[in-house]
């Protein structure tokens, strides 16, 4: 009897033994498990927006248009406009189109704004200077050329792009020095 206890002894010790390596190996594995970020989100925000405020963002919008518009068209000589007022004019309808479009785009057909990285809105723009040149103002503005609204776009939308950048750089910026200051 005396070998038979001891030998169940030995068995129960090895069983311990077992059991608390089997526990060392999930504290580990729990371990890896809370170091690798759980559901990562990485948001690509191709219609950068100035605020979350639709007015104020509308408002930005519009200036930062007309200040980029304004700038090339007395820069590179692109249109035939009767008067500055015109000018005013178009930035507001562009201004409220694109901000329609944009939103659409990002709510219902977020692959093809993916799928195109963010071009389909150049040809949007693209598409909405040929309008506001043909249809809209007819005889009070248009492009010299048939190939200048293309050209403008694309200055257009890279020099906003950096504007854009810049903006938003400096509001992360006055946010982090706010929280530094707590």
């Amino acid at each position: 009897m005396d070998n038979d206890n001891k030998d169940i002894r030995k068995e129960i010790e090895e069983l311990e033994k077992l059991i608390d390596k089997v526990k060392k190996q999930n504290e580990e594995e729990k371990k890896k498990q809370q170091k690798q970020p759980k559901n990562t989100v990485v948001r690509i925000n191709l219609a950068s927006v100035y605020s979350n405020n639709f007015w104020i963002n509308m408002i930005i919008a519009f200036l930062i248009n007309f200040i980029v518009i304004f700038s090339l068209f007395k820069l590179f000589d692109f249109e035939i406009v009767a008067n500055d007022q015109y000018i005013l004019a178009l930035v507001g309808i562009f201004t409220i189109v694109e901000e329609l479009y944009r939103k659409y785009l990002l709510m219902k057909q977020v692959k093809i704004v993916l799928y195109t990285s963010g071009l389909i809105f150049t040809f949007i723009n693209i598409l909405i200077f040929y309008i506001l040149d043909l249809v809209v103002f007819v005889d009070s503005f248009s492009f010299v050329d048939y190939l200048y609204p293309v050209a403008f776009v694309v200055l257009f939308q890279s020099v906003r792009a950096i504007i854009k950048n810049l903006y938003i750089r400096l509001i992360h910026r006055f946010a982090l020095k706010k929280m530094k200051r707590r």
